[in-house]
C-alpha cells in the first residue's frame, strides 16, 4: 500500500462502491499481470531455461530465508511504488516555498517510504510464513481440493486480517500516531467503508494469482508471489491517485 494510502481508505459512498469502481477502472493491468503469470508458470512448467533461472531464485530465497522475504518485500511493494510515482508526477514545490518548508517535505516523503518499506517487509514474512503454514495445514501437493483449500485460507482468512490491521495502521500514521484520533475511525463502519474498497479489487487480482502460486513447487511459490506484489503495488499507485482526486468520494 502506497503512501497516499489513507486516500484509498477514506470513507466510501458504500462498502463496494470504491472496489469496484478501481475494478472498472484498472481492469486491464489486473488481467494482463494475471496473464503474464500464467504465462510465466506454463513456461516454467515447459522450459528447461526458464526453470533453471526460477531454481537460481529459489535457491537464493531458501538460502536468504526471512531477511531476504524482508528485503524482497520492502523493495517491491515499498520502493517500487514510491520510484513509479515519481518518475510519473515529478511532483514539484509550490512556487514560492521557503526552504525550510521544502525540506520538512523531503524529510516527511523519506519517512514515509521508510514507513511503507517497512509495512510491506513484515507483510512479505509473513506471506512466506503462510505458504510454510498452508502447506503444513492442507499438504504441499498440487491437487486442486488442496489448491482450493489454500486459496480460502489465504484469500478469506489471512487477508481480510492482515488487510485490515494494514489499513489500521495507515490510519493511525494519517492521524499523527494519535490513538485517540485514529479510534473513531476504527468502530462501526470500518471494516464496510475502509477495508471493503481495497479488499474487493484486491480479491479480484490476487486470487487468480494465488492459485497459481499454490500450483507450484514449495520454494517457487514466493518468487512469483514476488512478482506479483511488485506488479500491485504498481496499480496501487494509481488507484491511489485516482482516489485522491477533488472529485474521488469521501473524506479523510
Amino acid at each position: 500500500m502506497p503512501d497516499d494510502a489513507p486516500s484509498i481508505i477514506a470513507r466510501a459512498p458504500g462498502p463496494f462502491a470504491v472496489g469496484l469502481a478501481a475494478l472498472r477502472r484498472f481492469w486491464r493491468p489486473f488481467v494482463l499481470i494475471q496473464s503474464v503469470a500464467i504465462g510465466l508458470a506454463l513456461a516454467y512448467r515447459f522450459s528447461a531455461a526458464v526453470r533453471a533461472v526460477c531454481v537460481v531464485l529459489a535457491r537464493w530465497k531458501t538460502a536468504g530465508g526471512l531477511p531476504f522475504a524482508a528485503i524482497v518485500g520492502a523493495v517491491a511493494g515499498g520502493l517500487l511504488p514510491e520510484l513509479a510515482k515519481w518518475l510519473v508526477a515529478r511532483p514539484q514545490p509550490p512556487t514560492g516555498t521557503a526552504g525550510p518548508d521544502a525540506r520538512r517535505a523531503r524529510a516527511r516523503a523519506r519517512r514515509d517510504v521508510l514507513f511503507n518499506a517497512v509495512v510491506f517487509a513484515v507483510n512479505a514474512v509473513l506471506v512466506d510464513e503462510l505458504y510454510r503454514t498452508a502447506a503444513r495445514l492442507f499438504g504441499s501437493d498440487a491437487r486442486l481440493p488442496t489448491i482450493v483449500r489454500k486459496i480460502a485460507f489465504d484469500q478469506f482468512v489471512f487477508t481480510p486480517t492482515t488487510l485490515s490491521l494494514t489499513v489500521a495502521l495507515f490510519l493511525l500514521r494519517q492521524r499523527g500516531w494519535s490513538w485517540a484520533r485514529t479510534r473513531p475511525a476504527l468502530g462501526r463502519g470500518f471494516l464496510s467503508s475502509r477495508v471493503m474498497p481495497v479488499l474487493v479489487p484486491a480479491w479480484c487480482f490476487w486470487i487468480p494469482i494465488v492459485a497459481i502460486v499454490y500450483a507450484l513447487p514449495g520454494p517457487l511459490q514466493f518468487v512469483m508471489f514476488a512478482f506479483a506484489l511488485a506488479a500491485w503495488s504498481l496499480i496501487m499507485v494509481f488507484i491511489a491517485n485516482d482516489r485522491a482526486r477533488p472529485d474521488a468520494s469521501g473524506a479523510g
